[in-house]
């Protein structure tokens, strides 16, 4: 299988430079999530290792071979891209769309040979699409959408996929879903992904490895474990009204908590009334005042001091008013 090698790469414009002395690797079947704030260049670098957009200084190798050496439909046999930019043509049908990613193999009036119908209804079935191939583009939603190009790009059969904020405006179903999607792909193709994205939550749960990217800094490489554990991850999202708990990988806003609780029962209605008092301002530890929870007939019920209830919203208006 074919990697991605970037050597010694800076990207920016004639007038910027964003980011300065890459030396990455992609390639051996990994699902990468490249992270970072706003502006950082997270796009631009994107652009800049898909060849639509010229480097700086430094090179880009596919395989053994200088991207800007490769011509571009030989380019486009080894790597694909999907980016934010809406195709125009909405008349066009989600399996016409999906055949364009067999331009770089079919011949000069785009006839498809069997081996191309092939790639496509493979990727059309794996990306779970049959149901709507027929559809207008017009017609389908912003999921439907990112799936069909997610299957455009695998009828293009290549190597390394690059993928700019894949979940942009979709709901947090077709976002789970679409991560779930990116992991299977490369689980059962051995393929190399690399998404730019700000779903973090995601992607400690489903890349195999973190590129983090921030201002004025080498980028940083590692599991997502890793990265949380040394506290890589806190400094990318550092802010002086929230931070990011390196146990759970979440944003938690900062407070001051007056109050300390400690939450006794089951696991899981300790996290959920833990997270709610987090939420509220409340701190969590073992010399706090105790609240007892259990979950049981699909019920929550909890004991605080000499009050009882059956749910979150009235322990936090008891915990308010004792």
């Amino acid at each position: 299988m074919t990697s991605l090698h970037i050597k010694g790469l800076s990207v920016g414009y004639a007038t910027k430079e964003i980011a300065r002395d890459i030396n990455l690797s992609l390639g051996g079947g990994r699902l990468v999530c490249l992270l970072g704030q706003n502006g950082v260049g997270k796009s631009t670098l994107l652009r800049t290792l898909s060849n639509l957009q010229e480097p700086l200084s430094g090179n880009i190798e596919v395989g053994d071979q200088d991207i800007e050496l490769l011509e571009r439909r030989e380019l486009a046999t080894k790597l694909g891209i999907i980016t934010t930019e809406k195709i125009g043509m909405s008349n066009m049908t989600v399996r016409e769309l999906v055949a364009l990613g067999r331009y770089p193999y079919t011949n000069w009036i785009g006839k498809e040979s069997e081996e191309d119908r092939q790639k496509i209804e493979e990727a059309i079935s794996r990306c779970k699409i049959n149901y709507i191939e027929k559809s207008k583009l017009e017609a389908i939603s912003d999921g439907q959408f990112q799936k069909a190009m997610v299957a455009r790009v695998l009828a293009q059969d290549t190597d390394i996929i690059l993928m700019d904020e894949p979940t942009a405006h979709l709901d947090v179903v077709n976002r789970v879903e679409m991560f779930q999607l990116l992991q299977t792909i490369k689980q059962e193709t051995g393929k190399s992904i690399l998404i730019s994205t700000h779903e973090l939550d995601l992607s400690m749960q489903f890349a195999d490895e973190l590129w983090l990217m921030n201002f004025n800094a080498a980028i940083v490489t590692g599991t997502p474990e890793d990265l949380g554990l040394n506290g890589e991850l806190e400094k990318i999202f550092f802010h002086e009204e929230f931070h990011l708990d390196s146990r759970t990988g979440q944003i938690k806003l900062k407070h001051t908590p007056t109050k300390f609780f400690n939450v006794v029962g089951e696991d899981m209605p300790v996290q959920w009334v833990q997270k709610a008092m987090e939420r509220v301002g409340y701190g969590i530890k073992e010399d706090g005042v105790q609240v007892a929870v259990k979950f049981a007939d699909n019920q929550l019920t909890w004991s605080f001091l000499d009050k009882k209830g059956q749910t979150i919203f009235d322990l936090l208006d008891a915990i308010q008013h004792s």
